[in-house]
């Protein structure tokens, strides 16, 4: 059985470690050169850590992040609005790390095989039969048995299996950086997310000395930034924020400064068609509003192995997925999109902050706990 991986990123490369630790071979194909440092941080939740600990990656993923001790919604000044305490562990004891994602990526490709990772290799299109599914990349062709799309929220491989798909954009745009600062002893292990009027400013210690950060705001789609002001305008965006804040953008490589409109993917019917199948952003990208976009795509790979390890061949697999992960998906991607509309609207951030102020922290626990199972 020849399993095709398209795309090297989080969910692409644990998918073809899930796949590894069920005695299953894959090939991931992705379209760059070489895995370069790019993008910013991440915060891994707990469901996240708990597929890579199976994968036997803990260890060493926790050498290269912060332990977060705290994750809380603050004010401009970072007053936490909830009082209590802001759980960030599931009743296994797994709690938040930040970690910067190329850190992550690389942990990832450097625990597979050197052969199942064909780095150059962009995808251009297939052709698809009942048994067999053939593959076009720019400079060669692959005939496979099963193909899983994990080439993000631009997937060239769902626009050809589903060309009606399509992106929704929420007004919003995300700067996003790597700062050459370490914070105050009082802020190292804190996930920080800060609310001013229309604008949110979130940061965490990565390492020693990097701190990740994200800045949102609304604004049209599809702009670009000039390099040489970008930093200026942050600073005068966040000015009235606590004094760390513009020391971070203070702190980045202006020519780093990541800018990404805030999309999510509109609901896919299904994710997929005979033998090929979609997962992570390819299937279901959600915007960041709950941190669980890499979480969800870990997961999915997770679930994928079970599935193929189960059910080697089955023409049913596909369906499987989908309706084990069905419902969870649509909860994050759902409630991620109301949770970034209502922080931009005036009364949604009042109605919110009460929220967090009232709700009993037994019910706060629950919730999350269900959003950090991981499905079987």
């Amino acid at each position: 059985m020849e399993i095709a991986i398209i795309g090297g990123g989080i969910a692409g490369l644990t998918t073809a470690l899930a796949l590894k630790n069920e005695g299953i071979s894959s090939i991931v194909y992705e379209r760059a050169d070489q895995l370069n440092e790019v993008g910013a941080g991440i915060w891994l939740q707990p469901n996240a850590i708990k597929v890579l600990n199976q994968l036997g990656l803990k260890e060493k993923i926790m050498n290269n992040a912060v332990k977060l001790d705290r994750v809380d919604i603050t004010d401009s000044q970072l007053n936490s609005f909830q009082k209590r305490n802001a759980v960030v562990q599931d009743s296994e004891g797994n709690q938040i790390l930040s970690i910067h994602r190329a850190k992550l990526q690389q942990i990832l490709f450097e625990a597979l095989p050197d052969d199942s990772v064909k780095l150059g290799h962009e995808f251009k299109s297939f052709s698809q039969n009942t048994s067999k599914i053939e593959l076009e990349f720019d400079h060669t062709s692959v005939v496979v048995d099963y193909v899983l799309g994990a080439d993000g929220i631009n997937s060239k491989l769902r626009k050809q299996l589903f060309p009606k798909s399509a992106l929704r954009h929420s007004g919003q745009t995300c700067w996003r950086g790597i700062a050459k600062i370490r914070l105050p002893k009082e802020l190292q292990n804190l996930g920080r997310e800060a609310w001013g009027y229309n604008v949110r400013f979130g940061f965490s210690q990565v390492s020693d000395d990097l701190v990740y950060w994200f800045a949102v705001a609304k604004a049209k789609p599809f702009q670009k930034d000039d390099k040489s002001k970008i930093k200026g305008q942050l600073i005068e965006k966040f000015k009235k924020f606590h004094p760390i804040v513009n020391q971070i953008i203070n702190a980045t490589d202006e020519q780093k400064i990541i800018r990404g409109d805030l999309l999510d993917l509109k609901r896919l019917v299904k994710w997929h068609h005979q033998n090929i199948g979609l997962i992570g952003d390819a299937a279901h990208a959600t915007t960041p509003n709950m941190g669980q976009g890499a979480g969800q795509g870990i997961e999915d790979a997770y679930v994928m192995a079970k599935l193929f390890s189960q059910n080697q061949a089955s023409e049913n697999l596909f369906e499987n997925f989908e309706k084990i992960r069905r419902e969870k998906v649509d909860y994050v991607v759902n409630n991620s999109w109301r949770f970034g509309k209502m922080a931009h609207n005036p009364f949604g951030r009042v109605m919110m902050k009460a929220v967090m102020r009232v709700t009993p922290q037994a019910v706060i626990n629950k919730q999350l706990e269900k959003l950090y199972t991981i499905g079987d």
